[in-house]
């Protein structure tokens, strides 16, 4: 029983005896007789004020007092073998200073959690302009390594040739990195512009197979797609979607064990689409995983990373009557046995 009902209980014989003192007051008056009902009601309102005033004291009495000795178990943990001095022996008191502590800590956690979220808008502000500034510098350097392997202005050997082709391999493999870097910090920032449209998540897959199973022959792995028909619509960004699955699919592909198969299953439950890797290996964290994670939460999913495993669940989307998607025409029901 809540507080607040044993106190109300309390008052019901307190009320029950004003009405019998107000009929004492009128029949006890000169020449008037009490009547005996009368007198027993006032008897067991009284008896009944005084047992449920004493059980409801008692037990919200008990209760305090457990939660004082819990404050009091508390501060000896935290303080082993000092005393405190000037304490008081008031409960109530002890649980005022208990709940100032919790609502000063809850208070700093705010702070700290606002001064954490103004330190990631920062990071991110912070991430964006070094990527802006190194990709134009870069760019700067790419330009004239490209202009030397394609206009000889002199006498090239073949270990110069190849180090300038290595170099400007490495310029743009760090162009990427910088611009996926970019992207995360738009995404952090919430600059980041998702288009909406309709998306068939078999098509999304399919459209990848070829880039997977040529990344695969590489270290002998096979990649398999198994698509079940039927598939709901997914409403989100075609392009962003497919550089978030390709990002993710071609890491668990290029660190499977040579001569394995890589299973990728696609799969409908009510609400969700599930893009599942059976077999392949992840790989640690990198500015590619990273940017498919922030994508795929960007339409509202996550993904389950486990040894053997890993799921990519997106939200499936309900198309009303009529509506026709922009861009995209996926085709309905396929399944691919590589």
């Amino acid at each position: 029983m809540r507080i607040a009902h044993r106190m109300f209980l309390a008052l019901l014989p307190a009320v029950l005896g004003l009405f019998t003192v107000s009929g004492l007051a009128y029949w006890g008056r000169f020449e008037r007789q009490v009547p005996g009902s009368l007198l027993l009601v006032a008897a067991i309102a009284t008896v009944a004020s005084l047992v449920i005033a004493w059980r409801n004291t008692r037990h919200v009495a008990q209760r305090i007092e457990r939660l004082a000795e819990d404050d009091h178990a508390a501060g000896e943990s935290e303080a082993p073998g000092v005393r405190k001095t000037g304490a008081s022996s008031d409960e109530l008191e002890a649980l005022e200073r208990v709940v100032g502590q919790v609502s000063a800590a809850e208070q700093e956690t705010r702070e700290r959690e606002r001064a954490a979220a103004a330190r990631v808008g920062e990071y991110a502000e912070l991430l964006a302009e070094v990527s802006a500034a190194a990709s134009a510098q870069l760019t700067q350097l790419r330009l004239p390594l490209h202009i030397l392997l394609e206009n000889h202005f002199g006498a090239l050997n073949e270990n110069q040739e190849e180090m300038l082709a290595a170099a400007q391999t490495g310029a743009d493999q760090l162009e990427v990195e910088l611009r996926r870097l970019r992207e995360i910090a738009e995404i952090d920032q919430g600059a980041l512009e998702i288009r909406r449209d309709l998306v068939h998540p078999g098509d999304l897959v399919l459209s990848l197979m070829p880039t997977l199973r040529s990344l695969g022959e590489r270290t002998e792995v096979r990649v398999r797609a198994d698509i079940e028909p039927g598939l709901p619509r997914l409403l989100g960004d075609w392009t962003r979607l497919q550089e978030a699955l390709s990002l993710l699919l071609s890491d668990r592909v290029r660190y499977a064990p040579s001569g394995e198969e890589v299973a990728i299953g696609v799969t409908a439950e009510p609400g969700v689409v599930r893009v599942a890797v059976d077999r392949g290996a992840a790989h640690a964290a990198t500015a590619d995983l990273l940017l498919a994670r922030r994508l795929i939460g960007a339409h509202g999913g996550e993904i389950e990373e486990g040894s053997t495993r890993t799921v990519v669940t997106l939200p499936a989307r309900h198309v009303p009557s009529g509506f026709r998607a922009s861009g995209k025409t996926p085709s309905d029901n396929k399944t691919d046995e590589g």
